[in-house]
């Protein structure tokens, strides 16, 4: 089956609205992680707020690379600036790598130093419908 070919401005704009919809699904998606994870006291969903925390900055540097990699070129870059999106690449790479290493920190101070978990009612129903996600 021949995959379609986007026209370069179908392309960027349809990265920049995939990418705005996942910014706003995975801020409204980290403040409720994060407010359940505070209040249960659960590491580990703190750090599933933190991962989408990092998904929504990996997405505004989607769409800044996308229209930065669209502009025309120019004198001081005659053959454009597609390769901004390989750095852009790399800046997510980073962002996410960080945030792994991050993880695996505080998860081993908390199994240096453990604290019990509290999970109410309210609580567990948050945490089915993030999972639900």
């Amino acid at each position: 089956m021949a995959e379609a070919k986007l026209a370069p401005e179908e392309r960027e704009a349809a990265i920049v609205r995939t990418s705005a919809v996942g910014i706003g699904a995975n801020v409204a998606l980290a403040a409720m992680k994060a407010f359940v994870g505070l209040a249960s006291n659960s590491i580990a969903i703190v750090m599933d707020a933190v991962n989408n925390l990092s998904d929504a900055l990996s997405s505004i540097i989607t769409i800044v690379g996308t229209k930065l990699a669209h502009k025309q070129p120019d004198r001081e870059h005659p053959l454009g600036y597609g390769r901004i999106e390989y750095l852009s690449a790399t800046i997510i790479s980073v962002i996410v790598l960080y945030a792994g290493v991050t993880s695996f920190v505080e998860s081993a101070k908390k199994i240096v130093s453990p604290e019990v978990a509290d999970y109410s009612v309210l609580t567990l129903v948050l945490v089915a419908a993030a999972v639900a996600e």
